[in-house]
């Protein structure tokens, strides 16, 4: 077969055709038929506070690539200009780019309307509130108390409708917990007094969540055991190791480390 052979686009058959559209009714009515068994089963609220989020999914989905195409489009007009005042031939091939202060109304009039389309997740709200805090969103022309409304109404929403069951936890596991975290940040800022660390550079780690540790842990060549349980070598390369009652009794050790377990696990939220 030549090159030129393996090129072709080969399109089905009749036959491949008829093969292919009875598969598609199959599945349709596997669909219609699971619609229909869905219906005759009552929902948990978290499955309605599930469809109720995923119904503003679409209208979502649809801005957030419109602000991504008319930003694309404004920097590429940009560099079309560019190219064309200074008699690159790339530039001849396309037409006189677009006005930049239309460009740039057309993106911040999407990143509006995104703005004001109800947040359907939680790192929708974040988006919106990174906006907000870097003044993108009161240069397209909202106020920032209209802003600010917007994004109440967001977490409000989401708040009333949880997709997932929490579980009660009780005072012991409260308690359990927040001494670990104390003790943890302890650790933590005595690392940032032996490597003379300011503040404003263990804040990032004191929020305790799993990715930042990691990166500290990694950066500073700290022990993880040590740091999430107070045990073994505080540095890596560290030849004394600790005693596993040094920071915590034996007995609290399991309930410890199902606290870790717990700490690791929390989505960054």
């Amino acid at each position: 077969m030549s090159n030129m052979d393996s090129n072709v686009v080969k399109f089905p058959s009749l036959a491949d055709r008829g093969g292919i559209q009875s598969m598609y009714r199959r599945h349709r009515v596997k669909r219609e038929a699971r619609a229909r068994e869905i219906g005759t089963v009552e929902l948990t609220e978290t499955a309605k506070n599930s469809r109720l989020r995923d119904a503003r999914k679409t209208a979502w989905n649809e801005a957030e690539i419109r602000v991504e195409y008319f930003h694309s489009r404004m920097e590429f007009e940009y560099v079309v200009g560019r190219m064309q005042d200074m008699g690159l031939p790339e530039g001849n091939l396309h037409p006189a780019p677009m006005d930049r202060g239309e460009a740039v109304r057309l993106w911040r009039a999407a990143m509006v309307a995104q703005f004001l389309l109800p947040a359907p997740r939680n790192d929708c709200v974040t988006w919106k509130k990174s906006r907000l805090a870097i003044g993108e969103i009161e240069r397209a022309g909202m106020t920032r108390e209209r802003a600010q409304k917007v994004i109440d109404a967001d977490i409000a929403f989401l708040a009333a409708h949880p997709t997932k069951k929490s579980k009660p936890m009780s005072t012991e596991a409260k308690e359990r917990r927040r001494n670990f975290k104390e003790a943890m940040r302890r650790r933590i800022k005595d690392i940032a007094a032996s490597r003379d660390l300011s503040d404003e550079e263990i804040k990032p780690v004191l929020r305790l969540k799993h990715h930042e540790i990691a990166n500290f842990t990694e950066k500073h060549g700290v022990n993880l055991e040590w740091l999430l349980e107070g045990k073994g070598r505080i540095f890596k390369a560290d030849p004394i190791r600790l005693s596993p009652n040094a920071t915590m009794p034996k007995a609290n050790q399991q309930a410890i480390r199902a606290t870790v377990r717990e700490i690791l696990q929390e989505s960054d939220q």
